[in-house]
């Protein structure tokens, strides 16, 4: 069967999941029937312009860049700003993954309550119209980006669960049925180009990913120093000292968690862009790009007072934690970037040496 075939199939099935849907829909909110036919009977017609989904994008294109091409297209359409939010696994987190071009990037990566109205979206299936005066994607109060009021939410359909959802952002004069109609007919047609690239890029995090932390593994990490520019730019190699001493102390699911600890601290303390990476059993490393050896030195002591300051528990009993740490840096004083690791190393070597839970900078040579 050629790639043609399957794709009409497959977006003859997305098209009846989508009536479907919108049946289900249009009996639980009768409003959302328009006023010249039923909306399912359009979205289905629309259906038939599937097959087209990847004529119109970008050739090859990665997920976001397919995501944000469906967010500007729908603010073209509805006048309003968009953006797509997505979920790995069903019943696992859904992050903002792109918004539409000049609305506020900071959103972008932020977390979406799943009892939010775009949450429900994705969790349910259906799609939802938020009220203009509560919030869509369900932020605190305290967080600083501007809080999107008020929209509708449809949502974007995988061959197993509800994958994500696109979303209109803020108070529209088009009736919620007819916002709906046209949001549904942009998914049908970059569904069947989306949905396998966001397959792509699971498998892709999950190649780059420590399956204990979460965090980047050593593949991921040497990726990034070698695209990126290592040449400006700092590393801490770190360690957690007397591991061991909690693994047979406590056992082997407390030295895992004592992992995991760690490694929430060093997410939660970094900027964006940097990397913090578990290199395998204790050893960790954290890549600063553009950084130079004094910055270097500075936010690997202040991961270390982190650690200390913040024991991790098991069983309901705090149990203290520390780390040694080692810090090289390119162009001064290793010209050579691929060399980074090496005298990181090195320095960490030495810091364990001379007594743990402490930072030593680079001399300059490996070990």
């Amino acid at each position: 069967m050629s790639g043609a075939a399957y794709l009409l199939i497959g977006a003859a099935v997305g098209a009846a999941a989508g009536w479907v849907a919108a049946r289900a829909y249009a009996a639980r909110f009768p409003s959302a029937r328009g006023g010249s036919g039923d909306r399912a009977d359009r979205v289905t017609a629309s259906a038939v312009r599937a097959a087209d989904a990847a004529a119109d994008l970008p050739s090859g294109a990665k997920l976001e860049v397919i995501a944000r091409v469906l967010a500007n297209r729908a603010e073209e359409r509805i006048g309003l700003p968009a953006m797509v939010v997505l979920r790995d696994v069903e019943g696992g987190p859904i992050k903002v993954l792109v918004v539409s071009q000049g609305y506020d990037p900071r959103l972008v990566g932020m977390v979406v309550e799943p009892d939010s109205w775009a949450g429900r979206a994705v969790t349910e299936g259906l799609p939802v119209v938020a009220p203009e005066n509560e919030p869509v994607v369900g932020m605190q109060a305290a967080d600083r980006r501007r809080q999107p009021r008020g929209g509708v939410a449809v949502p974007i359909r995988g061959p197993a669960h509800v994958e994500g959802a696109v979303l209109i952002l803020g108070v529209h004069g088009l009736e919620p049925s007819e916002v709906i109609a046209r949001l549904e007919a942009l998914v049908i047609r970059v569904s069947p180009v989306l949905v396998p690239a966001h397959a792509v890029a699971i498998a892709e995090r999950k190649a780059d990913t420590d399956e204990l932390t979460g965090l980047a593994n050593r593949r991921a990490l040497s990726r990034e120093m070698s695209t990126g520019d290592a040449g400006h730019s700092a590393l801490v190699m770190l360690d957690l000292d007397h591991f061991k001493r909690v693994n047979d102390t406590l056992g082997h699911p407390a030295g895992d968690a004592a992992l995991k600890h760690l490694a929430k601290l060093l997410g939660a303390a970094l900027r964006a862009g940097d990397v913090a990476a578990r290199l395998g059993g204790e050893e960790f490393a954290v890549w600063l790009p553009g950084a130079d050896l004094a910055l270097g030195m500075e936010v690997a002591e202040r991961l270390r007072a982190v650690v200390a300051e913040k024991p991790f528990r098991i069983a309901g009993i705090e149990y203290p934690l520390t780390i040694s740490c080692g810090v090289s840096a390119s162009p001064l004083p290793i010209p050579q970037p691929e060399n980074l690791m090496a005298t990181a190393d090195a320095a960490l070597y030495k810091a364990k040496r001379d007594g743990r839970n402490r930072v030593v900078a680079t001399s300059g040579k490996a070990s």
